[in-house]
Parts: structure tokens; C-alpha cells; sequence
């Protein structure tokens, strides 16, 4: 308990039997008003979160300019381009934490994303949310090696006509992976090598990819042209692929 995630009370229990419980717990001790201090509390969280946010933002802006694309700065990019009611699929992966911050999800249905460590869920996943959402623009946020999970989707979305950009963040690796074990700080840490984590040689076309499955697309190797090739993306009328060249840093 606390070990990823630090709290003040830790409760065990098997969460059907144990969260209602919990609930009448607090609706009997906190009367109509809440609990005591909650809006005091949320107020200050609200406020700490923006400060991170602006923070976080600024160091975006002055990242705009790199060669690769640094990631922060795409994150950022993306989120001002969007449509104020896009439906955001995040499968970014290790650009999670930025996507979290900077796009501001109005309602349940404006964001989607992982709850565990396996990959390969985006792009269908992005495909059957159109379907349950047409009415709404769409956007997919893929990391390179889980776009490889299941590519065929793109297939779907074409043949079925479904209206999502989908954008690759490629980075030429699988990115997350190498950054939990340069973490162990053991024998890839110390020599600077990862097996089997590169996604080159040859490094994998997502355009060429795209069209070969009925899906048009281009790629952007600079965050000024971000906006326009989601502008693009959203104004085709059907599925479109982004692929966005990242710097490849991983520490």
C-alpha cells in the first residue's frame, strides 16, 4: 500500500464489497456540508495543478524549436490545435503525463486511455470510439511500438470510413522500456545498451504503412507544423495518419 501511489489513510479490500461501504462512511461523517476542509483542499490542488501546468507549458514553449520534435512540445502543440469537443485516445505511452496535463477533457467521453501495461489497444480502440461517437472529432495519440500491435486497424478505419487522425509519436524505440531499465541502473544503464528496444534498421515508414491500408497521412518533423497537419487531418472527412519524428532521448 502507498508503494506508487503515496496516500494519507491506505485501505485493503476488495473495491465492490469495500467502496460502499466507504461511501456511507463518509456520507455519515461528513453531513450535507462534505467533509470538513474539502473545498479548502480541492481549491489548493486546483491551484498546485495549474502552477504545474503553466510550468510545464513554458518549458514546452521553449522546447518548440528542437530538431527532432521534442516531445513535450508536441504534446502541447496538439493540445492547442484540437477541437474544443475532440475525444482524445491516449496510447502515447511514455508522453502520457504531458497529454494529462495539457489537454483539458470536458466531460467522461473526451478522454480514453490505458489502465495497464499491455499495448496495442489504441488504434482499434480509436476506431470503435468513433463508432460509439461519430458525431465528435476523434484523435489517437500512438506510440511508434504500439502502433505495430495492431496496424491492421488502420485497415478498419478506412474501410469503414471512420474519421480519426491518428497521430505516431515516433521515436524509433520502445521508449517506456528502455527508460525502466536504464532505471534498474544496471548492465544496459552502464553500457548505453538496450536489446531488442530500437525500432531501425529499417526504421518503419508509418505513411508508406498508412497508405498501403487505404490511409492517407503525412509526416512532420517540426512543431510549428503541428496544427496544420491536424487541421489537415480533421478536415479530410475520414481516417488520417501523423507521423511525428521525436528525439529519440530517453534520460
Amino acid at each position: 500500500l502507498g508503494k506508487n501511489y503515496p496516500t494519507t489513510v491506505a485501505i485493503q479490500g476488495d473495491p465492490k464489497a469495500t467502496l460502499p461501504e466507504l461511501c456511507e462512511a463518509v456520507r455519515r461523517h461528513a453531513g450535507k456540508g462534505g467533509p470538513p476542509g474539502a473545498a479548502k483542499r480541492r481549491a489548493a490542488l486546483a491551484a498546485k495543478h495549474e502552477e504545474e501546468r503553466s510550468e510545464l507549458a513554458g518549458r514546452a514553449r521553449s522546447e518548440a524549436a528542437r530538431v527532432p520534435v521534442a516531445p513535450l512540445a508536441l504534446v502541447h502543440a496538439l493540445a492547442q490545435a484540437a477541437p474544443a469537443d475532440t475525444v482524445v485516445v491516449d496510447e502515447s505511452i511514455s508522453s502520457a503525463a504531458g497529454v494529462r496535463t495539457f489537454f483539458r477533457c470536458a466531460d467522461p467521453k473526451s478522454f480514453y486511455a490505458l489502465r495497464g501495461g499491455g499495448i496495442g489497444w489504441g488504434l482499434p480502440a480509436a476506431a470503435g470510439i468513433k463508432l460509439a461517437l461519430g458525431h465528435r472529432p476523434v484523435l489517437a495519440l500512438i506510440g511508434d511500438g504500439s502502433a505495430m500491435y495492431t496496424n491492421q486497424a488502420l485497415w478498419t478505419a478506412a474501410r469503414e470510413g471512420l474519421a480519426v487522425v491518428y497521430v505516431i509519436f515516433n521515436n524509433g524505440s520502445y521508449r517506456i522500456l528502455k527508460q525502466r531499465t536504464h532505471a534498474l541502473k544496471g548492465f544496459s544503464a552502464a553500457d548505453d545498451r538496450y536489446v531488442a528496444m530500437d525500432l531501425d534498421r529499417p526504421a518503419i515508414d508509418f505513411v508508406g504503412l498508412a497508405r498501403a491500408l487505404g490511409v492517407p497521412g503525412e509526416r512532420v518533423e517540426k512543431t510549428a507544423d503541428v496544427a496544420g497537419a491536424l487541421g489537415r487531418g480533421f478536415s479530410s472527412g475520414g481516417p488520417y495518419l501523423v507521423d511525428v519524428r521525436l528525439d529519440a532521448a530517453f534520460t
